[in-house]
């Protein structure tokens, strides 16, 4: 009811504020006529010819008046409009501009990586980039079925990590390593292979995995974690980005590297995938840190609660030297490139 009586009451002040409108204008028009009747009629000597005549050139001079207004007013107008609309648009332009780099920066990556079969290559752009990023972060973190190349990435750094952190596969969870092992059914290395076959390989790599991370513990203290990963993707996190790599892609197909999208620290993905893996660590089991006061006994221990068999040092020769020439290839090729990015980096700088 309030609001009835109120939108009644503007109705009426506008219908009031219209009928002082025209009555000010006719008013001025009425007072105007009698004014300049008064005055013409104070001149004896006009004739009636004559103000007729004198009325016929001023409506004329007052129609040309009227229509060089109107010109003038409608292109004033005209410009005013055009200007309001310029002002309007470019204030939505630099809106949607503002909000279209939000939402990039939240959900789109800021580049992508080709799926590769490594040889003597294993995708230049990622590694680059990976290998420059590493040397300034603090923190490094994998997740995925297979940490095959994270301890020789990491020895093979300048500058190392003050946390890292590890997710992957047991090699105690047999279900695991069958799931992995039918995608690796796939790649070309794995042609006339046995499932079986694949397993076992997986399985040994895994234990190299764990045997070389914990090579790693006088970098810093090596947090590893067994998960229940299901090789649809993994990640590299450091502190400025996130590199997601897609095993299931149509890219990825048949290949050992998957294709992957690097996100920065600002993007959704980000800031989820750190926070899940944070809380991962905090809840999940089994889990074991190794640090550089640990010695082999400690591994050996671990690797028997783990996977229920009888482990000896002579087999943590043998996962060594078998992880030594795994990553040969690997290791060369980090060597050759870290050359590359110095040579580049020195170029850069004589230019400046």
């Amino acid at each position: 009811m309030a609001s009835d009586h109120q939108g009644d009451a503007s109705t009426s002040a506008r219908r009031l504020r219209r009928m002082l409108v025209r009555y000010s204008f006719f008013t001025a028009c009425a007072v105007g006529l009698l004014i300049s009747v008064i005055l013409v009629m104070q001149d004896n000597t006009l004739t009636a010819a004559d103000i007729y005549s004198s009325i016929g050139l001023n409506l004329f001079a007052s129609v040309v008046f009227a229509l060089m207004f109107a010109a003038l007013a409608n292109w004033i107008q005209d410009r005013h409009t055009q200007e309001t609309i310029s002002e309007s648009l470019e204030g939505v332009a630099e809106r949607i501009t503002q909000n279209m780099a939000r939402t990039n920066r939240l959900f789109l990556p800021s580049k992508h990586y080709d799926a590769v079969n490594p040889t003597d290559r294993f995708g230049d752009g990622y590694n680059e980039d990976l290998t420059v990023e590493l040397e300034e972060s603090g923190f490094f973190a994998f997740y995925g079925p297979s940490a095959r190349y994270v301890a020789a990435r990491l020895l093979a750094a300048h500058h190392y990590p003050q946390q890292i952190r590890i997710a992957m596969i047991n090699p105690g969870n047999r279900r695991a390593i069958s799931r992995r092992a039918s995608d690796r059914m796939s790649w070309p290395k794995s042609a006339g292979m046995t499932i079986g076959q694949v397993e076992r390989e997986l399985e040994d790599e895994l234990l190299m995995n764990v045997v070389s991370l914990f090579d790693c513990r006088r970098l810093c203290s090596v947090e590893l974690l067994y998960n229940y990963d299901t090789a649809v993707y993994r990640y590299v996190m450091l502190d400025e980005s996130v590199y997601v790599s897609w095993y299931h892609s149509a890219q990825s197909a048949h290949m050992e590297m998957p294709e992957t999208y690097r996100f920065g620290k600002d993007s959704f993905i980000y800031s989820t995938l750190r926070m899940d893996l944070m809380r991962k660590f905090e809840i999940s089991s089994p889990k074991v840190v190794f640090d550089a006061a640990d010695d082999d006994q400690v591994l050996i221990d671990h690797l028997r609660e783990l996977t229920v068999r009888e482990v000896t040092a002579d087999d943590l020769a043998r996962w060594r030297a078998e992880q030594l020439e795994d990553s040969a290839n690997f290791r060369a090729y980090l060597t050759a490139l870290r050359r590359k990015l110095v040579r580049n980096d020195r170029v850069r700088q004589g230019r400046t």
